[in-house]
């Protein structure tokens, strides 16, 4: 769903005024407003003044329109305020911009339509800020959506710039989904932007109501600039109910509620927000930025379900072309389950999947025939096409909208908004599967990182509408590596790895099937280099890079000259392959929890024959940590001239609060200084 945080509506010119150019043939451009136009002359008030200029004198005219406010803007009283005691750059050391006021109103009207005002008051702060404070941009939905600007101008040493036509362009953000390019995309720039400008504009957004275009709206009040004051207004008639949630709401907010004849009105503010910094690992945005979600009363769950399984049905087409190939994809299957695999693998591969989200298409899904047809569909329809193979092989899926670890879930405000994604749930072989082909590198039983664990909106099937997805354990999302080198007398290392994947991991890996072989090559010598600087690939294998029916078996081995150091009677080397590194965990504290999609397993299993007449003199102490939820262990054993290094590092809490965080990087510090330590040999 949209976070409606910028211009998302359709563009609509609001009673703009007039700034023309007027193109002389000698090379002339005369600006001013364009009065009257006729066979003899263009006349144009510039200056004051009006002059006429023969129209065989002019080249061309360009009618440019500005979005102004009629009143004075230097005499109203937010921008006064703003510019009477403009911000000092050093009391925002780390931002570019200001947000000086972002006053959102929210009006319901009887029929459930509504209208969306907000105004923003911006002050740039640094060179770095001027971008970012004049540009704004979005997506909308034409016959759903449209936009008035009411104006929008800067003010620079006391001298207005407004917006005009000239700077807003309008076009399509998915012209390369030639079957889902519905959304159109705007794009503006206030002008006249200098470190010191002031920056003011306020658009009004009509949407109409539709039974699968519900009134939704999350709006943040904090983001990545520092925000003064933050103000949400929602008026709502006598006749509606408003659902709301406050996620993570800021030190010092306000909240009031006044009924009025006729409706209510809701008001929140914050103040003093200081930015978010950017930090690795960090949730998505809507799970830890302060916002409110609002919603209407009336759907249940079970109610919502009624009505859009009508219309899921009405939408399921399944032809004799689809009939046929889906009895020709299950020919010789044995069992449901190898019959669903089939099925899963074929529509992963062969319909292409179209990233164009749900608010910026459709949250019904087209025709299943068009879908086998067009062999394109997004995260809605790829699903939904499965549902009906499935359905013409004679089994009996489910079908739900899923929602994915971008928001938080509200379970209490029954909306298809909350969704972005869509599965085939099935019980097959006495198996429980969450079918999602949304790309053609999970496998049928690998579920992409960011449904698992997710509510889903069961509306084609039996039991309760919103179910829970699998969330995998680390065993079943593993990277397990077995290595086997040989140390010469001379330093050589020589040896080859063989690495198994599951999940997440085996989805990643399996990108390199659409790789050239000439840059596939590349890529394996780069992974050879990474053991040693002097290391020479000899060979590598990839086994069902390209068959979704099977696990991914990648294997490479290597020859590395002079990768141990020798000193009088010692040899010395790091563990080949390890190379951990503590960048990761550098900060010394940190503001936002750590994220991770999925858990995880990385397990390691390095054998190295010694060279003859060498013993084990020193290796890296063993570790056995439990820290932030993460666990990892490794240790070495020596035995019959063989040194053998093990190690699993074990990742099973995928949020890990600020908090915790020394204790992450503790973990990261142990593991880098353990890769960085020494094996040494003596010669006997």
């Amino acid at each position: 769903m949209k976070t409606l945080m910028l211009l998302s509506a359709a563009f609509l010119l609001a009673s703009p005024a007039s700034a023309d150019v007027v193109y002389l043939n000698d090379g002339a451009e005369i600006s001013g407003a364009v009065t009257a136009v006729d066979a003899a002359s263009v006349s144009v008030l510039a200056g004051g003044k009006k002059t006429a200029y023969p129209r065989k004198d002019v080249m061309r005219v360009q009618l440019v329109k500005e979005y102004s406010a009629a009143a004075d803007p230097l005499k109203d009283p937010e921008l006064s305020r703003l510019l009477a005691a403009r911000p000092s750059p050093d009391a925002y050391p780390n931002d570019g911009l200001l947000n000086w006021l972002t006053e959102i109103e929210v009006t319901i009207n009887p029929d459930r339509s509504w209208t969306t005002s907000r105004r923003n008051v911006r002050y740039v702060l640094r060179e770095r800020g001027k971008s970012p404070a004049a540009y704004f941009s979005s997506t909308f939905l034409p016959g759903l959506e449209k936009v008035s600007i009411d104006y929008a101008f800067s003010v620079t040493d006391s001298s207005v710039s407004w917006l005009n036509d000239l700077s807003v362009m309008d076009g399509s953000p998915f012209v390369g989904y030639p079957s889902y390019d519905r959304a159109r995309l705007i794009k503006a720039a206030i002008p006249n932007v200098q470190i010191g400008s002031a920056l003011d504009y306020r658009y009004r957004t009509d949407t109409v109501y539709a039974s699968t275009y519900p009134f939704f709206a999350e709006f943040a009040m904090r983001g990545y600039e520092p925000v003064k004051t933050w103000r949400l207004i929602v008026n709502v008639p006598e006749n509606l109910k408003l659902k709301y949630s406050v996620f993570n709401q800021p030190k010092g907010a306000a909240f009031s509620r006044t009924d009025k004849g006729g409706g209510s009105v809701y008001v929140w503010e914050a103040y003093d927000l200081p930015s978010y910094r950017s930090e690795q690992n960090s949730p998505p945005y809507l799970r830890y930025a302060p916002h409110v979600v609002l919603s209407l009363e009336g759907d249940s769950w079970d109610s919502l379900k009624g009505s859009l399984a009508e219309q899921l049905r009405a939408l399921l087409v399944i032809t004799p072309e689809m009939r046929a190939k889906a009895a020709e994809l299950t020919a010789g299957a044995a069992g449901d389950e190898v019959r669903a695999e089939a099925l899963y693998n074929w529509t992963a591969r062969e319909i292409k999947f179209q990233d164009v989200g749900l608010d910026d298409f459709s949250y019904l899904p087209r025709p299943s025939d068009q879908v086998f047809a067009t062999k394109a569909g997004n995260a809605l329809d790829k699903p939904f096409l499965l549902y009906a193979m499935l359905t013409a092989a004679g089994l009996s899926p489910e079908f739900a909208y899923a929602h994915t670890k971008y928001s938080p879930f509200r379970e209490d405000m029954p909306n298809i908004r909350q969704f972005d994604s869509a599965e085939c749930l099935l019980h097959a072989a006495g198996r429980e599967l969450t079918l999602a082909p949304l790309w053609d590198s999970y496998r049928y039983d690998e579920l992409v990182s960011t449904l698992q664990g997710m509510p889903a909106f069961k509306v084609l099937g039996a039991g309760p509408a919103i179910v829970t997805n699998p969330d995998r354990s680390s065993d079943e999302e593993y990277s397990r590596t077995e290595a086997s080198y040989s140390l010469g007398a001379d330093g050589g290392l020589s040896g080859s790895f063989t690495q198994k994947v599951r999940g997440g991991y085996q989805a990643s890996m399996r990108g390199y099937k659409d790789y050239k072989k000439a840059d596939l090559d590349r890529d394996m010598e780069k992974i050879a280099h990474s053991v040693h600087p002097t290391a020479r690939l000899r060979d590598y294998r990839f086994g069902g890079l390209d068959d979704l029916s099977r696990d991914l078996d990648f294997g490479l081995s290597l020859d590395a000259a002079g990768y141990a150091m020798k000193a009088g009677k010692y040899m010395l080397f790091k563990l080949p392959g390890l190379g951990y590194s503590a960048a990761g965990a550098a900060q010394t504290e940190r503001e936002l929890p750590l994220f991770w999609y999925s858990r995880g397993l990385n397990a390691r299993r390095i054998s190295i024959k010694l060279p003859p007449g060498y013993a084990l003199y020193h290796a890296p102490k063993p570790l056995d940590l439990k820290l932030a939820g993460e666990t990892y262990k490794a240790g070495f054993s020596a035995a019959a001239g063989t040194l053998t290094f093990t190690e699993e590092f074990r990742t099973d809490n995928t949020w890990i609060e600020s908090k915790d965080y020394p204790q992450y990087k503790a973990l990261k510090e142990a593991m880098a200084a353990l890769s960085e330590d020494w094996v040494v040999l003596v010669k006997k």
